[in-house]
């Protein structure tokens, strides 16, 4: 349910239960960080938040992650992901260049899109920080890895997971900062 559906929802329903309800719906926001969303094209259509989440959620096409090097030269990297309340999340070895170069600066860009005509996609900017939970690591990493592989089932799936457990792989997790966006299949041709 997108916050304003949410937010008019709080409004119109003042119960018995509306200061608890005022409480969690509080909490609820709290949680779900807010991302400025624009169109990247003035002439082109573009999304919602329902149509960021599901089109993220949904997509297994391989994220592009922008990263610069300690010389301020750019790096494009394409990367296995998982998209769950505003946030992304990828998995690389520990030593990688893309995670070598967020040491040092955790500002990153990142872009989904179709390559089938009429394409759609989400671009951004965020902040970029390794997750030091391992429990959370292996979770979402499991999730990444099923989403590309189909299940944790086959041997590359059990090694990748493994890496994580060991230490060997990072969780990275993206807080972007906002979403532009566009959407042609929402188009008359």
């Amino acid at each position: 349910m997108a916050k304003i559906e949410i937010l008019r929802w709080a409004r119109n329903n003042h119960g018995t239960h509306w200061q608890r309800e005022k409480y969690q719906l509080r909490r609820f926001l709290d949680i779900v960080p807010r991302v400025k969303i624009y169109k990247a094209m003035s002439m082109a259509p573009g999304m919602d938040q329902s149509e960021i989440d599901a089109f993220l959620a949904g997509s297994k096409t391989p994220l592009q992650l922008g990263t610069t090097n300690s010389e301020g030269e750019p790096n494009i990297h394409p990367v296995w992901y998982h998209y769950a309340t505003n946030k992304l999340y990828l998995m690389s070895y520990k030593d990688a260049v893309e995670v070598r170069n967020l040491r040092h600066n955790k500002t990153v860009y990142f872009s989904v899109d179709t390559d089938a005509m009429p394409n759609s996609g989400v671009k951004g900017k965020g902040t970029a920080t390794i997750v030091k939970d391992t429990g959370k690591a292996l979770s979402i990493s499991e999730n990444i890895v099923a989403k590309y592989l189909g299940d944790l089932n086959s041997k590359m799936a059990k090694n990748m997971v493994e890496e994580v457990r060991k230490g060997s792989e990072v969780l990275v997790e993206i807080t972007p900062q906002y979403f532009s966006t566009w959407d042609y299949t929402k188009s008359k041709f």
